[in-house]
């Protein structure tokens, strides 16, 4: 088994990562989880500050620089075609300068987006620095998890799946430290917060290039390239490619509007930082919670499941906003947005010849990457209808994760690769 097939939560690019025959690379027992540890500030950084952070971030602006919900929404279409394109890149760049200076130089990229996205108003400023923080994102996420893959085939068996879930518990840490930090932070500065809200994000990113610079100089990384795939090989995932789409479409809806939405019916920062702070705290334990349901040869029954609990979720907050109902939305979200792409990674373990895993996760990863940009936009466009749009919108995002869940359902078991 390589690094990459040993990830659950990876969103791995075509390459994949071994230590190089001629290098030593040896390690205590307890050296992987402090190194996985301190990679984790590449999926804090990249995924908690740089793409679900606009959420707390976007009522503020919205009020301040009088947006539509469709501009809203553009910033992260914007994001979400700078992580595509960051996607399709990586390979290219981690061949060209080595994984660990493309995590390092990627990672100090997104502090810097985020910082200077303070620096103005103006709607083309802050979407050019939404999509460099989504490229950086892509490129941070996809070079860190080679890494730590390098770190957990280094490490003692009964350890590898410590190191690989510590690392993607990162993006549920960077949502849990966000909203415990920014909903005060903005109620005591009012509309004009955002731009303070955003420095803080940048400045507290460039604290942990050092931590994770600790961690990435302990790794020693070599590229191996993966093998073309043929339309013959995918097209049997076909069912799985389409539910991902959907998640892709649906998930972002919620993760950029969730706040404004509860925002406009009324809700206290109390509540908006418990909302926030459960949906991470999930997701740093989710990889507790389904690693047994990951494991299993069921086809595309594993993600259905988890899209379904994910749609539902989502659907909540649309039905009622009393605070429990919304901390129930945010469990079950957290719990299962990032484990849906766990479970793809499962199936081209499961369904794939050895020699193409890396490109088919790619393939994964780049049909999320292209319809998550989408999300926002519709969203916010039937946000703008009238009354009531918003509720419209998040509602509509929810039944295209559960419409997605049914596809995911008929996805049969292919190939015996496992």
């Amino acid at each position: 088994m390589t690094p990459l097939t040993q990830s659950r939560y990876a969103e791995p690019a075509e390459y994949d990562v071994t230590p190089a025959s001629n290098q030593r690379f040896h390690l205590s027992p307890q050296a992987p989880l402090l190194i996985a540890a301190g990679l984790a500030t590449g999926p804090v950084v990249a995924l908690g500050f740089g793409r679900f952070a606009y959420a707390l971030l976007l009522p503020p602006m919205q009020t301040a620089l009088n947006w539509s919900y469709v501009q809203a929404g553009a910033m992260n279409t914007a994001n979400g075609l700078g992580y595509l394109l960051g996607a399709v890149l990586a390979p290219v760049l981690m061949r060209w300068s080595g994984v660990r200076a493309a995590f390092m130089v990627s990672l100090l990229g997104i502090a810097l987006t985020l910082a200077l996205t303070a620096l103005s108003g103006e709607l083309r400023w802050l979407a050019a620095m939404r999509f460099l923080t989504g490229l950086g994102g892509a490129v941070t996420f996809t070079s860190g998890g080679l890494l730590v893959a390098q770190v957990a085939s280094a490490a003692p068996p009964q350890r590898a799946g410590a190191v690989l879930s510590l690392f993607y518990a990162g993006a549920g840490l960077g949502i849990l430290l966000t909203g415990l930090g920014l909903p005060p932070l903005l109620a005591h500065l009012g509309a004009d917060g955002w731009r303070a809200g955003w420095l803080g994000l940048g400045l507290v990113s460039f604290l942990g290039l050092g931590v994770a610079w600790t961690a990435a100089r302990h790794t020693a990384a070599q590229l191996h390239g993966s093998a073309a795939i043929r339309m013959a090989q995918l097209w049997p995932l076909r069912s799985s490619l389409i539910a991902y789409a959907c998640a892709g479409l649906g998930y972002v809806a919620y993760t950029t509007f969730s706040i404004s939405y509860l925002r406009s019916q009324g809700a206290s920062t109390p509540l908006i930082t418990l909302f926030w702070a459960l949906l991470g705290l999930a997701g740093v334990l989710a990889p507790l919670v389904w690693s047994r349901l990951l494991s299993r040869r069921w086809g595309g029954r594993s993600m259905g499941i988890l899209m379904l609990l994910m749609g539902t979720g989502a659907a909540l907050p649309v039905l009622s906003t009393l605070p429990w109902v919304a901390a129930l939305s945010a469990v079950l979200f957290g719990l299962t947005a990032l484990s849906v792409v766990a479970s793809t990674t499962t199936l081209v373990r499961q369904s794939l010849p050895a020699a193409v895993w890396g490109a088919g996760v790619a393939t994964y990863t780049v049909t999320f990457a292209a319809f998550q940009s989408l999300g926002p936009l519709l969203t916010g466009a039937l946000a703008d209808t009238g009354t009531g749009g918003l509720r419209w919108g998040l509602g509509a995002s929810a039944v295209l994760l559960m419409v997605g869940a049914g596809v995911a359902f008929s996805q049969r078991v292919v190939g015996d690769h496992g």
